[in-house]
């Protein structure tokens, strides 16, 4: 083997080693053990699942910029989605808050975080997780008041009662057979 070989098998075996370390690195396996437990990611890795972890964003950044680039990528929809596990000062993370902010709204055009384009952050919104409680951005129910004629409410009433629906359920179902 040439010397110059030996050199690039050289920095590929410390890479290796600097990757090994990097992956036993506590903000890593606390990312990925959140990540992995909400459904967001998988790694053939042995990792200790952590849904109720509480992150700080600092520490998600090292690890997605550091170890797993897939962090970066899922981030903005994971902080929008589970803002109370996350410690998130919008003050120091403008870039990311910009990317939260057009991700609540729906917007389909906005910045890209990392060089990742916005298109491949907006998927990540409404991905069906394990945990059926928390809804994809497109799934979550809006509140709305309405004032309507009794005789309307009592229709409601009674078409709800007969197929054992909630009222709102009743106006989805007219307003989607309808429409």
């Amino acid at each position: 083997m040439n010397t110059r070989n030996k050199k690039i098998v050289e920095e590929i075996i410390k890479a290796a080693r600097s990757d090994e370390r990097k992956r036993k690195d506590p903000r890593y396996l606390r990312t990925m053990g959140f990540l992995v437990s909400k459904g967001f990611l998988k790694t053939n890795q042995a990792i200790i699942l952590m849904p109720n972890a509480r992150l700080h964003i600092k520490d998600t950044m090292w690890a997605g910029i550091n170890v797993e680039p897939r962090i970066l990528e899922v981030l903005p929809a994971v902080v929008l989605r589970f803002p109370r596990h996350f410690d998130f000062a919008r003050e120091q993370n403008k870039k990311l808050a910009e990317i939260i902010a057009c991700l609540k709204r729906g917007s389909e055009n906005g910045p890209s975080f990392h060089e990742i384009p916005y298109e491949k952050l907006k998927v990540w919104t409404d991905l069906k997780l394990r945990d059926g409680r928390v809804k994809g951005m497109s799934e979550k129910k809006i509140t709305r008041t309405f004032r309507l004629r009794p005789s309307t409410v009592q229709v409601i009433s009674k078409l709800s009662k007969q197929h054992h629906l909630s009222q709102a359920e009743v106006l989805e179902r007219l307003v989607a057979d309808t429409l």
